[in-house]
């Protein structure tokens, strides 16, 4: 039998803002853990799983790169549920510019994005000059 993460009557969009670092990025991510558990839609522990490492890896990208240098800046993440198409979406912002990577830190690391495609069914990563945006897009049934 398969434990499946309890929900709640709805499922209430999720918004929150936190300061980016990594104390901040690790509460968000466990603000998303209990939301899937309480509220979120109908998931099986390893669906569960899936979301919370594809948003985890983000949320520690967004605090490690997007305000290199500068202090001050937040990450917002923002669930939703949509019954309908049976998907979870959840969106990671930043306003900061992320710092470009070296050649020993490309070699070394750098795996996220990878990380972030296996594990949901669309992922997308917008940069401008206000931010960037990842959005996760995970299918309940998967």
């Amino acid at each position: 039998m398969t434990a499946m993460c309890e929900r709640g009557v709805t499922a209430t969009p999720l918004r929150r803002t936190r300061p980016a670092d990594a104390a901040h990025a690790s509460r968000l991510r466990q603000e998303l853990d209990e939301w899937l558990h309480d509220v979120g839609p109908p998931l099986n522990e390893s669906r569960c799983a899936d979301v919370l490492l594809g948003v985890n890896e983000a949320l520690a990208n967004s605090a490690e790169h997007a305000y290199h240098g500068r202090s001050g800046g937040d990450i917002t993440m923002h669930a939703t549920y949509d019954g309908a198409a049976q998907r979870v979406h959840v969106q990671i912002s930043d306003r900061g510019r992320w710092r470009p990577r070296s050649a020993v830190m490309q070699r070394h690391r750098g795996r996220g994005l990878a990380l972030m495609n296996a594990l949901a069914d669309q992922c997308t990563v917008d940069r401008n000059d206000h931010g960037t945006t990842v959005s996760l897009d995970y299918d309940v049934s998967s």
